[in-house]
């Protein structure tokens, strides 16, 4: 089914929802009130600076077709589930005996290029009353997000380049937005973050990708797995798993060669109210960034899924071994994993078998933040669940763990100590 853009006019209904947008939305809100929280753990921390961009915002208000009741999009969403996360910190931070009040100082951009889906958005949220905060911590910008980029990084930069941002770019505009913008956002705004979405096939996303690298960057990988495969796929009858997993082993080298991210999550998410579905890709430059994303995909286990395997190796090689994926594996050896309880003890067991070869190979040792730092793009499992299987392993005496001042560790992990194998391990 072809991925069509919706339209807004004033005195109209606002267009009907696809229902595979639900579960996006879902993701959008919690993971933002999940990011605050966990950025603003430190009672230290009275104020927190953030600046959200959702790059392709509509009018702002859909039609729900369940019950044809008003259904908010995600500008609305952005700016109540940041107002949550405010006050559940502050309730958080009340439940552990800290009354330092913590005071969120967001700021919002909102994106639209078509004139009247812009002037929609403007009439629907003055109706919801934030018509006062415009043009102050609330910026409603009419055009294309490639032309806006350059004044948003540079207000950003204004107030500190390490300002944390959230960009959103939903999967009708993602098109648009080619990998040296999303290279630019990168280098310039090393705090930055960047969701978007793919849609589930591979011929569009193929050409979503080939769109992406229109600056003269490589050659989309879903491409040449597209081609390369395109016989198998004749010979035989291939379920649309075959083609996920495709998506996902040609996403994990484009989005490594391409973006300037250095961590990412490529997960399939489905709706559980709709048959459409696509791929949601996360992008940053820190390892705790994509934890938190990953916690999330383990939270709302029923609406993800991915193709490859349960343990450290998901996409069922090293890539600290290999400088190209194309040629080296089964694109057709995996099964589809969910983020539910038995998935899990699977992904506990596998890394139970693999975490102490990766250990070995660093004699002198590790230190445990790092060690995730080596996996964290090739793992379904969460920084979590590794230190459980780590303790496990130290509590076994398969593993030695000294902390920053060689002191012997005997019970638990904390993330500066170092991980290396005992001799019985070894032998």
């Amino acid at each position: 089914m072809p991925i069509t853009e919706h339209d807004w006019h004033l005195g109209g209904a606002p267009p009907k929802i696809g229902l595979h947008s639900l579960a996006k939305h879902q993701v959008y809100e919690e993971y933002l009130q999940h990011y605050i929280r966990v950025l603003s753990l430190n009672p230290n921390i009275t104020t927190f600076p953030l600046v959200l961009i959702d790059s392709f915002s509509g009018g702002g208000v859909y039609t729900d077709p369940r019950d044809n009741s008003l259904y908010p999009g995600s500008p609305l969403r952005l700016l109540k589930a940041a107002k949550v996360g405010e006050a559940q910190t502050n309730l958080d931070r009340k439940q552990r005996g800290i009354y330092t009040l913590f005071t969120l100082q967001a700021e919002f951009f909102f994106i639209e290029k078509k004139p009247s889906n812009h002037e929609y958005l403007k009439w629907y949220l003055s109706g919801q009353g934030f018509a006062s905060r415009f043009d102050k911590d609330l910026f409603l910008l009419k055009g294309e997000f490639t032309k806006w980029l350059d004044e948003i990084i540079q207000h950003i930069e204004k107030r500190g380049r390490n300002r944390r941002c959230l960009f959103f770019l939903d999967q009708y505009g993602y098109k648009d937005v080619p990998f040296n913008k999303i290279r630019a956002i990168f280098s310039r705004l090393p705090h930055a973050e960047i969701i978007l979405t793919l849609p589930r096939t591979l011929p569009s996303t193929t050409y979503r990708l080939q769109k992406m690298n229109s600056d003269g960057g490589n050659r989309s990988n879903v491409l040449v797995y597209h081609k390369s495969i395109s016989t198998k796929f004749k010979k035989k009858k291939r379920t649309i798993k075959d083609w996920r997993q495709v998506i996902q082993f040609g996403l994990h080298h484009d989005i490594w060669s391409q973006s300037g991210a250095q961590f990412y999550t490529p997960f399939f998410i489905a709706s559980e109210e709709s048959n459409r579905s696509y791929w949601l890709v996360h992008l940053s430059n820190h390892e705790k960034a994509r934890d938190v994303m990953t916690e999330l995909h383990w939270d709302l286990k029923n609406h993800f899924s991915h193709y490859g395997g349960p343990g450290l190796w998901m996409f069922g090689y090293d890539p600290r071994k290999v400088s190209s994926v194309t040629g080296q594996i089964d694109l057709f050896s995996g099964i589809e994993y969910s983020f539910d309880g038995a998935a899990k003890d699977r992904t506990r067991q596998t890394i139970l078998e693999q975490l102490p070869k990766l250990i070995y190979e660093f004699p002198d040792g590790i230190p445990y933040r790092e060690l995730y730092r080596q996996v964290a793009n090739t793992t379904p499992a969460t920084s979590k669940h590794i230190k459980e299987v780590a303790t496990l392993l130290l509590q076994m005496k398969e593993l030695e763990v000294r902390g920053p001042n060689n002191e012997r560790r005997c019970i638990r992990i904390e993330k500066n100590d170092i991980l290396r194998c005992t001799q019985q391990t070894i032998m």
